[in-house]
Order: C-alpha cells, then structure tokens, then sequence
C-alpha cells in the first residue's frame, strides 16, 4: 500500500510513486551514513526532512550510522550545533557489539551532554582511550576500554564524568586518570591488568565517587590519590586486590574515604600494603580508624618516577 505522506519531490516527477517509507529504509539507511546525509540535506527538501527526523532521535549509531567512533564524534559536533542537548536528554553514541578501533589511541570527547553506550562491556570493546576536557554531563556506559595509554583522562573544573557498568583493561599506564579538579561517579565499574595504576586521581578539587569498584591485577597500585584530591568508595562490592605494588595509596594530603563498615574487606591480598598513606595523605572508614600502613620513601620515589614518565609519553 503507498504512503499516505504528501510528495517530498516536484508534483511532476513520477518519482514521487515511491513511497517515503522506501526511501528511508531501502535507500537512504542503506546507502548513505549520517555523514552524507549532514551534506545531502543542503540540496534537497527530502533530505532536509530526514535528517531532522534522524535528528530527533538523539542517536547516533556506530557503525549503521557512522562507520567509525572519531566519524561519530565529528558528526556530535554538527548535531549540537544545531540542537540544545541536556544531562536529562543528552546525544547518544550507540555502539553496536564487536571491537571498535580509535587510530591514535586516545580521542577527544568534544561535546558535553553526550553518552557513550555499548551492548555490555563484554560485547562492545574499544581498543583506545578518551580525554575529556572541560565537557560535562559525559557518560561512558555498558562497554570496555582497553589497548590505551590511558584509558580514560578526564581533566578541568568544568569536567562532570559517569562511568557505568564498564571495564578498563590492558592499558599500559593509567586505567582512569582524573585531575584537575574534574568530578567522576564510577558504578560497577572494573580496572584490571593495566600497566601502572589502575585509578589515579590528583589534585585539589577532584572528587571521585566510586560505587562497587574494582581494581585488581594491576601493575602497580589500585587506586592512587594525590595532592589533595578527595575519592569515596561506597558499595558491598569494592574489591581492590592483587595489584603487584599497593591497594590503596593516598598521599599530600589526599583523602579516600571508606564508606563500609571498617569489618569489610576493602583492601585485600595486594603484594605491597593494602592501606598506604603518606605526606598528610589519609584512609579512613566512615565509621572506624584508619588501618593504613607505614610506606618507604624509597618506593614513593619510585611510584612518581614511573608516573612522571607515563605522563611525559603522553603530553
């Protein structure tokens, strides 16, 4: 049965005999991305049509829509420009199952109240990293991020991050680095086999909040707070163990503070201590004394040798 839509091309044109809904899944969703279609709507009034439905969705699909995570990106930026997106109603990046590649390693997330959503972390995996700098409302759901220098660098005042049910693994220096006075909520999130440290967040004004965390297996330390930076764990189901150097690290007046109670096993089995704070640094449990250990300087040193230098590889 032919549409009962009013003809999108001349009144002249037999043309018009094919029905909208054939030119939106037979031709356009099939032969032409997002990206064409960006281009296309300058020469027709169809096009024009279509890709402010397409617009309405809020959704930008990858690989149907765009073929690549950067194309994806660049294409956020012309959507945003010409639509007002929110923390409430923000642009989504979709991401089918399979492994998506980010050439270069870490891409700049240049838009604020956009989500990055997968089929589960593990069904959707990107092999790189992203920066977020100054962007906020920023989620990152349902997916894994491996095969980076940094997983996840999420820096400046203006940064607000959601990380949720996601994985960081197998990257060779930092799973999530967090600085600059940026604000992170972390859920049912996992760091694991990554070269150096598995979180690090640094400086005054940062605050992460991590909520059934884990972090484990990693070169160095689990989680790392620096120079007065502030992180929370809450969650029955933090786990940070087995890393080859310590569990917990707080050091120059940085402060993690325990949300457990002070029986929960937070910090287990991790070669070096399980509990180190150093230089004014502190772990507590909301409810209990701190238990943290005595460290060497010797292996502070150590520490931000190995930190200076991934820091130097990556700026």
């Amino acid at each position: 049965m032919r549409s009962s839509v009013a003809p999108i091309f001349s009144s002249t044109r037999s043309i018009n005999k094919v029905p909208v809904e054939v030119w939106k899944e037979h031709i356009c969703q099939k032969f032409l991305n997002l990206k064409e279609l960006s281009i296309l709507r300058r020469c027709h009034t169809f096009f024009e049509k279509y890709w402010q439905n397409m617009m309405a969705q809020n959704v930008i699909q990858v690989p149907q829509g765009c073929v690549t995570v950067e194309k994806a990106m660049d294409l956020a930026v012309i959507f945003s420009e010409r639509k007002e997106y929110t923390g409430t109603d923000p642009l989504k990046i979709q991401l089918e199952m399979g492994v998506h590649e980010i050439v270069g390693g870490l891409m700049n997330v240049t838009c604020s109240n956009i989500t990055f959503v997968g089929k589960g972390k593990n069904q959707t995996t990107i092999r790189g990293g992203f920066e977020v700098m100054n962007k906020q409302n920023v989620t990152f759901e349902e997916l894994a991020v491996m095969k980076s220098r940094v997983g996840l660098w999420l820096e400046g005042r203006e940064t607000t991050v959601d990380v949720l049910k996601c994985a960081v693994k197998e990257c060779s220096g930092t799973g999530m680095f967090v600085r600059g006075g940026a604000t992170l909520t972390a859920t049912q999130c996992e760091f694991t086999e990554i070269g150096t440290y598995g979180v690090f967040c640094q400086s005054a004004n940062t605050t992460a909040r991590l909520n059934d965390c884990m972090m484990h297996h990693n070169g160095r330390v689990g989680l790392f707070a620096d120079d007065r930076a502030v992180v929370d764990l809450h969650g029955e189901k933090t786990d940070i163990h087995s890393n080859k150097g310590d569990g917990i690290f707080a050091n120059d007046f940085a402060k993690v503070n325990i949300h457990l109670p002070s029986q929960h096993n937070t910090s287990r089995d991790n070669v070096g201590g399980n509990r180190v704070q150093l230089d004014g640094g502190s772990i507590a449990n909301s409810n209990a004394n701190s238990n943290a250990e005595v460290v060497e300087e010797e292996e502070v040193d150590n520490l931000y040798a190995l930190y200076g230098a991934q820091m130097g590889e990556l700026e």
